[in-house]
């Protein structure tokens, strides 16, 4: 029923007198791949013809082969993937095709080795792309050995999966404790954007509109702003210290206004100062630029005691991050759906507006639903992108930001289509037999023929058309691969002794090394910690790729201070010519 189904669906154009069948036909799909010594994304028929023209196919043999070409298509079509990584995948599919001739369509509606490694490759590889410096160079070239190697003979499927399973695993452990360095920073950082925000937020809506003596002002919006954000870094906005920190800033800044009830105020100016030396001592972080600024603040009460409020100063309120104020009221759907983003998801984002170099693939690594915000890194795992869900959303809504990896294998596409493809013929088929009159049948039967090659025809100019801007798209991520490349190794060599450049002395941090040496002859760079201890030694190739793939990055070249000095003897040989003239 299935064969059948297929062959009325696909139909086979006229057998020729060269026919490819049974053991021909296997031998040439099992060489077919290593025929392409370039890249190239073309289905399994046109292979065929490139290689083999003037060669047909029986009915059965072209239907199987026809359903693997359509279900590759749609894979690819949901999954989006860089042109090599597509590649792979097209040189791959008369693999499947070789399954399904021997086996039955049925045997690919089940997993299968060949399967597996084609799910594989869009599961890790669906990241890459061709500007990913040389990190992206050394991912690519581990899948180019085990699928080449597998294509051409010199392993076996098995070898194949378990080679790349064994790099995929090294990578998984690597990759997550990058990642997770990149959470840490980055919700620290944001905790500390919150707390900011908040303590910044506080001081305006209580120092707004108010007099203020000087020395309560730098007091403030100085020691106290930072003892606002430790509180509530640690306790957070419900917390209870924070609601007593609350209190005791209106008390600060109540006490040094003209009060009507001079009894009240002289009573809360005696006690709030031992009560912030009270709830300082409670907490847990270092307190002591409160008390000399507590200082000024009792001073100040006593001067109001005394005479009155001393005279007030114009101040300016403290800058808020417009990223942590709240932006447009959102659908409640899209925000539930942001929501409910899973980490793992892969995206592509690819703003028309801007050239096709800001085209990149972000993996989203952390969603903070209590901040409202969206932490994205690449494939390499060393670069950042963040986002609000305001800005997530706008992305989406135009289509700018989309998701890559639609979580659907290549069995379940497989399986899908065969179910549309029956369920489409045996609607046909209905038709027909409605149709009691033999010249309506055959009407019948002739414009569901037409239609389906009409279709086929859309199908193949659509290729063609995805095919020429896949391709196109790969050449640009190559020159800003290669330009990044060109620029980095610009500015090692614009780097002279004395020039300061982060480097990966330890672990996950960047710390800052001094040039001391560069050796020209081999192009070595010998740097050295703050205590003038040697800590590494890196040529200009190293250097370049570590900038690119954003593992360094040049503090200072040193070239700078050459010509602040150069320019200081300059204009002191003028001034002395001139005090002589």
């Amino acid at each position: 029923m299935v064969e059948k189904a297929l062959i009325k669906n696909y139909s086979c154009p006229n057998t020729g007198l060269n026919v490819l069948k049974g053991e021909a036909l296997h031998s040439m799909l099992r060489v077919l791949p290593s025929l392409s010594p370039a890249q190239h994304i073309d289905p399994i028929l046109v292979q065929i013809q490139k290689h083999h023209p003037g060669t047909s196919l029986l009915p059965p043999d072209h239907a199987i082969i026809s359903l693997i070409d359509e279900c590759m298509t749609q894979l690819l079509f949901e999954t989006d993937l860089d042109y090599k990584v597509e590649s792979y995948l097209r040189d791959l599919a008369p693999f499947v095709a070789l399954v399904a001739l021997e086996g039955g369509t049925g045997s690919i509606t089940r997993p299968q080795g060949i399967l597996n490694l084609i799910d594989t490759l869009i599961g890790e590889c669906v990241g890459w792309s061709e500007d990913l410096g040389i990190l992206g160079d050394q991912f690519i070239e581990k899948i180019d050995h085990a699928v080449g190697g597998m294509i051409n003979g010199h392993m076996t499927l098995k070898e194949c999966n378990k080679e790349l399973k064994d790099f995929h695993d090294k990578q998984h452990i690597e990759h997550k404790r990058l990642e997770n360095r990149l959470c840490d920073i980055e919700s620290t950082e944001m905790d500390l954007k919150k707390s900011r925000y908040h303590a910044a937020e506080l001081l305006n809506q209580l120092m707004s509109r108010k007099r203020l003596p000087l020395f309560i002002i730098f007091m403030l919006q100085g020691a106290w702003y930072e003892f606002l954000q430790h509180v509530f870094n640690r306790c957070g906005q419900d917390g209870l210290d924070w609601q007593n920190a609350k209190q005791l800033t209106r008390g600060l800044i109540w006490c040094v206004q003209l009060q009507s009830d001079a009894k009240k105020q002289r009573s809360i100016m005696d006690k709030l100062p031992q009560q912030i030396i009270r709830f300082a001592a409670r907490q847990e972080f270092d307190v002591a630029l409160i008390k000399p600024c507590l200082a000024d603040a009792v001073t100040e009460y006593q001067q109001v005691q005394k005479d009155g409020p001393t005279a007030s100063c114009e101040f300016d309120l403290l800058e808020i991050d417009p990223t942590m104020q709240g932006g447009l009221a959102m659908d409640p759907a899209i925000y539930e759906k942001i929501q409910s983003l899973s980490v793992g998801q892969w995206f592509v984002f690819d703003d028309k507006h801007l050239s096709r170099e800001k085209v990149a693939r972000i993996k989203l690594i952390l969603n903070s639903q209590d901040a409202e915000r969206l932490l994205f890194t690449n494939q390499n795992r060393r670069k950042l992108l963040h986002m609000s869900y305001h800005e997530f959303a706008s992305f989406t809504a135009v289509k700018t930001l989309k998701a890559l990896n639609s979580g659907r294998g290549i069995v379940e596409v497989i399986r899908s289509h065969l179910v549309a493809v029956i369920r489409k013929i045996k609607t046909q088929d209905g038709k027909v037999k409605s149709s009691q009159p033999p010249a309506e049948r055959k009407v019948a039967a002739e414009q569901f023929l037409s239609r389906r090659k009409q279709s086929a025809l859309a199908a193949v100019e659509k290729h063609k058309h995805r095919v020429k801007r896949k391709y196109k798209q790969a050449l640009i991520l190559k020159k800003k691969a290669a330009r990044k490349l060109e620029l980095a190794s610009d500015a090692v060599a614009s780097l002279k002794v004395d020039a300061w450049v982060k480097l990966p002395i330890m672990e996950g941090i960047l710390t800052p090394c001094k040039l001391v040496a560069v050796i020209p002859v081999i192009e070595n760079y010998i740097f050295a910690n703050r205590a003038g201890i040697k800590v590494a030694e890196y040529t200009a190739d190293q250097l370049a790729q570590m900038i690119v793939t954003e593992n360094s990055e040049i503090l200072d070249t040193g070239a700078e201070f050459e010509n602040v000095l150069a320019s200081v003897i300059s204009g002191l040989r003028e001034s002395r010519q001139k005090s002589y003239c």
